[in-house]
């Protein structure tokens, strides 16, 4: 008889053990932990694997396509493809990257370095190897929808199918219920004309729009197959993926394993030879994009870095109309649905400001009150209205306010 052991982490440290028929997908036993607790109480069992489910705001998942020459090359890369999606500094960060596929496509999991580590303390002597982990979210989507939305106790879970989560961009993710309303216009149209897959109880309808029980995580989590699972990065080492000891098996083997260690020295060095050397190669252009950016911008004569650099570039590129348009689409759909059965309320000029991501908007009024009514019914939308003055023309009331999102 096979069965796992799901170890399910909560957003606030705690979780929940459960032991799982694989055959039956039914559950035998499970317990609670608290948030600074190892999980006890694990009956021993015919358990072939453990999944540890974390909460799917603690991870960062993507896909990416990485040309390197070798896996040492990919992993040294896989970070600096994802760095502008991070909340946090690389240096603080732990990131692990899967197999390559038939796509050229693999996995790449990013996490808090002092999360992962606090994690696998706690569960070190309770896990049973092979160790698999992965995000909450990606457990409990739907393999057939290209959005999956699912009610995780009133958090809203998204993920996004392996076509669609490509490019470094995030897989999927956790939202709050206040936020929620305001995100989910912009999580969706992320799929284009795909179909959607949403838990009943979060009360979206349409014809993209399907009803979809996940389920409990635990059983979910158990009906993944060995083949999905080893696709994914090994976040807490290659070790964990491993079911043997590979300490007992080499310490009869003490003089071959004296020698096999020479030789992996040996290759590391080669391998940290060659890391100083594309960090070489690296500092060399960072010290070229400093420099280029200098010449370019004669009176810029502080002190930077290249990611700052980085920045700065992209910050002129929107200034010259390069950005992003997004932004200035949502303001301007929702000040239309705003107005649209307002008869009092006229738009004369739209005016959006890229940088602080805010309409300005010049409009006629009936009444002075009409103004007041606007910015309750905006408030009602999730939309901020801040007074620029109204005053007398010829056409009426001319005012000027500014709209943003709350």
């Amino acid at each position: 008889m096979s069965q796992d052991l799901i170890l399910l982490i909560h957003p606030d440290g705690s979780g929940r053990w459960s032991i799982i028929d694989r055959a039956s997908g039914q559950r035998g036993a499970s317990g609670d932990f608290g948030a600074d607790s190892t999980p006890t109480g694990v009956p021993e069992a015919d358990i072939d694997r453990t999944i540890c489910l974390l909460p799917a705001e603690r991870i960062f998942a993507s896909r990416i396509t990485l040309p390197a020459r070798s896996e040492a090359e990919a992993r040294q890369a896989a970070p600096f493809m994802i760095e502008d999606e991070l909340a946090v500094e690389l240096d603080e960060t732990s990131v692990s990257i899967g197999p390559r596929d038939e796509t050229g496509e693999r996995w790449v999991y990013a996490v808090d370095r002092d999360y992962a580590d606090s994690l696998l303390d706690r569960l070190d002597g309770a896990v049973v190897r092979p160790v698999h982990i992965l995000p909450d979210a990606q457990a409990l989507a739907d393999p057939e929808a290209a959005l999956s939305l699912v009610d995780r106790r009133g958090d809203v879970l998204f993920w996004y199918a392996d076509d669609i989560a490509g490019d470094g961009s995030r897989a999927g993710g956790a939202v709050s219920p206040g936020l929620f309303p305001h995100l989910a216009a912009e999580i969706v149209g992320a799929i284009g004309e795909g179909q959607v897959s949403v838990s009943p109880s979060l009360g979206l309808m349409g014809a993209r729009f399907s009803n979809r029980a996940a389920g409990e995580a635990d059983m979910a989590a158990s009906g993944l197959s060995d083949e999905m699972l080893k696709r994914l990065p090994a976040l807490f080492g290659e070790r964990w993926r491993s079911a043997f000891d590979w300490l007992d098996v080499l310490r009869p083997l003490r003089t071959s394993a004296i020698l096999a260690a020479a030789a992996l020295v040996g290759y590391c060095a080669l391998l940290l030879g060659e890391a100083f050397y594309f960090r070489y190669q690296a500092d060399r252009f960072d010290g070229a994009a400093i420099a280029e950016y200098r010449f370019v911008n004669p009176d810029f004569t502080r002190a930077t870095i290249p990611a700052e650099v980085d920045r700065m570039v992209r910050r002129d590129l929107r200034e010259l109309g390069g950005g992003d348009s997004s932004a200035f689409l949502q303001l301007s759909a929702a000040l239309t649905e705003l107005v649209a059965d307002n008869e009092r309320v006229r738009i004369d000029s739209l005016r959006f400001d890229q940088s602080r991501e805010e309409l300005r908007v010049s409009a006629l009024f009936t009444e002075f009150a009409d103004f007041d009514a606007l910015t309750a019914r905006a408030g009602q939308m999730g939309l901020e209205l801040e007074d620029g003055g109204v005053r007398e023309a010829e056409t009426g009331l001319q005012g000027e306010f500014t709209v943003r999102v709350r």
